[in-house]
């Protein structure tokens, strides 16, 4: 099995990864910025600033690694509005520091470069279900931020034959997320309310959209899928074929709490710029063979769980 580095490491899906790549068999390097991540058998870790051209030079000069998953960025596109230029330095520069170690030093490497449906913004606003092909738009920092990288990493292919696949993946869920994204925030409020009696109701915001959501373990699946099949220099969809109702969530949340809940809307949860569907297709990938295990409503009682031992114990 070979050597495989996964830059973020300590992030959500990072973690799930790093797990699974071990247990497939692989010598599996994972890096972090700020918290390493508890001590996993098969996993070595190692602090990296993805800013620093010479940290990310000098880490694959030593490793050589035959594979690399970059999932190493700022991920909450709410959040990129309040720190623009610290996202776009790490998910455009940083990405780039990578790819030029990798014209230098490590050319045949195989990267998965994880983008992110952002990178279509404003054209989710038709209603259509976006495919590979279509316009790229971008809404916000974080999503100019990948579809950026991800030019330069199709770039870097062209011209350097840099074997880079783009992963561009959907909302996914389970335990672990940080509750700055909507659904560990509600599950989080639900283990709230179970151990509060005078919490009484559900806070949310805009819930008449449409969305599509992965369990994580399904996302793990469809980037080791990516990388042993798909073709360099070609861009995935990871996403599901379902898309529900936020509605359907909050209200399975409520059923799922044990004690009684109405929901409430709260004004300074509402983002009623977003648009009314965001819904994408995973053809390219499907013809790989893959598709999704489990269910988001999998990953909601997951989430739950953890929330109420997380409650439970402060």
């Amino acid at each position: 099995m070979s050597r495989v580095l996964v830059t973020g490491a300590s992030g959500f899906c990072g973690r799930y990864l790093c797990r699974a790549l071990s247990q497939s068999g692989h010598d599996v390097v994972g890096t972090f910025h700020h918290s390493k991540p508890a001590a996993e058998s098969g996993i070595h870790y190692l602090k990296l600033n993805i800013t620093d051209a010479h940290q990310v030079f000098r880490l694959v000069k030593a490793l050589r690694p035959q594979q690399i998953f970059h999932l190493a960025a700022m991920s909450i596109p709410r959040i990129s509005w309040q720190q623009p230029t610290e996202t776009f330095d790490m998910n455009t520069v940083g990405t780039l520091h990578l790819l030029e170690a990798l014209r230098r030093l490590a050319p045949k490497t195989r990267m998965l470069f994880t983008s992110s449906v952002h990178v279509y913004g404003r054209t989710f606003r038709s209603g259509k279900t976006v495919e590979e092909g279509d316009l790229l738009w971008p809404e916000s920092p974080y999503g100019v931020s990948k579809a950026v990288a991800e030019m330069a990493c199709l770039d870097y292919h062209q011209r350097f034959g840099i074997p880079v696949i783009v992963a561009r993946a959907i909302n996914h869920m389970g335990a672990g997320q940080s509750p700055e994204l909507v659904l560990s925030d509600w599950s989080r409020q639900v283990a709230q309310a179970e151990r509060n009696p005078r919490i009484k109701v559900l806070k949310v915001g805009n819930l008449d959209v449409w969305r599509q959501f992965l369990h994580v373990d399904d996302v793990v699946k469809a980037y080791q899928v990516l990388m042993a099949r798909g073709k360099p220099g070609k861009v995935y969809n990871v996403a599901p074929q379902r898309t529900d109702f936020l509605k359907n969530y909050a209200r399975c949340l409520i059923r799922e709490s044990r004690v009684p809940l109405r929901l409430e809307i709260e004004r300074a949860r509402l983002r009623l710029e977003d648009p009314k569907r965001m819904q994408a297709k995973a053809k390219r990938l499907r013809a790989l063979g893959w598709k999704p295990r489990k269910t988001a409503y999998d990953a909601l009682g997951d989430m739950v769980e953890e929330w109420r031992k997380k409650v439970k114990h402060g």
